[in-house]
């Protein structure tokens, strides 16, 4: 079977046929997940020349030990992959291979804006810088690519709520691991007289008022302090808006109850504290490029 994976020459940006040469035994080919690639094969040899990927790309070493080459810092280095082992790729990062001998393979590729859709985490104004890696073991990405993959030989059976969880997962543990976020984080915290605690009191207020209105001055007398000072303190250490905050919290609980699938989307609206269902899908559209009806099962 023919691979579903996109590759770039990175110089041209005219697609590349490196790719021709994978062998696909199971795919999500049938499943119609927007977004995402999943596929399991071998490839009797592989030879990528500054290719790109549109994809956060996961590819696990399989079943035998692998010799071969990869270009890291200008320099075709070798490399010993063992089974179980990663390689990381980030969306429009080129690579080069030199692969001599039969390789296997699962890949789990998901495309930019859906990996970011997916993610829990408030990324709102952070300009992230996502690691490239060979050769990496961790268990618990490990894990979670071997689930992709069984949903794919139980045909989708777990659902669309079900994907989404491990998407939200997948993204999660990368963005901790693999990118500058805590990082960012961390500068951000050292900017900020307010602490990730004082943080959770803001989260406790939304949680437990999330479908009324909440104000800034509400959100500043919990904290003990003026609405110009509490203004310049929580951007600082969110890098938003107060009001932008909760509209994401807002939209994070939305996203959950839809993908429940047990309430309708005006319901969901008002119980997430939008005036009404207009309002809530236009936000919902500009935070995860797509409708509420479309993300609902």
């Amino acid at each position: 079977m023919e691979s579903l994976l996109k590759f770039i020459d990175h110089n041209t940006g005219k697609p590349s046929s490196c790719g021709e040469v994978l062998d696909i035994e199971i795919s999500s080919r049938s499943l119609g997940w927007r977004g995402i690639v999943v596929e399991k094969g071998s490839s009797p040899h592989f030879y990528p020349s500054h290719v790109s990927t549109p994809y956060f790309y996961f590819a696990l070493g399989l079943e035998q030990d692998l010799n071969w080459q990869a270009d890291t810092e200008g320099v075709l280095s070798e490399l010993h992959t063992i089974p179980g082992e990663i390689w990381i790729n980030p969306p429009a990062t080129p690579f080069t291979h030199s692969i001599d001998e039969p390789c296997y393979f699962l890949i789990v590729a998901i495309e930019k804006q859906r990996f970011i859709d997916a993610c829990p985490i408030d990324l709102q104004g952070k300009q992230l810088r996502f690691l490239k890696n060979y050769n990496v073991q961790d268990d618990s990405l490990r894990a979670t690519l071997e689930l992709f993959l069984h949903e794919v030989q139980a045909l989708g059976r777990n659902g669309p709520a079900y994907l989404e969880n491990l998407l939200s997962l997948l993204a999660v543990h990368y963005i901790n691991n693999y990118s500058d976020y805590l990082d960012k984080q961390k500068e951000q915290e050292d900017g900020s007289k307010f602490s990730h605690q004082e943080l959770e009191k803001i989260d406790k207020l939304i949680a437990q008022n999330i479908s009324r209105s909440i104000t800034i001055e509400e959100m500043a007398g919990l904290l003990n302090c003026s609405k110009f000072y509490f203004l310049r303190e929580f951007k600082k250490l969110t890098g938003v808006t107060p009001y932008q905050y909760l509209i994401n919290q807002r939209l994070a609980l939305s996203r959950e109850k839809l993908l429940a699938g047990n309430k309708s989307i005006s319901s969901v609206a008002i119980e997430c504290g939008f005036n009404d269902q207009a309002h809530f899908t236009r936000a919902f559209k500009k935070q995860y490029h797509t409708t509420p009806s479309k993300l609902k099962p």
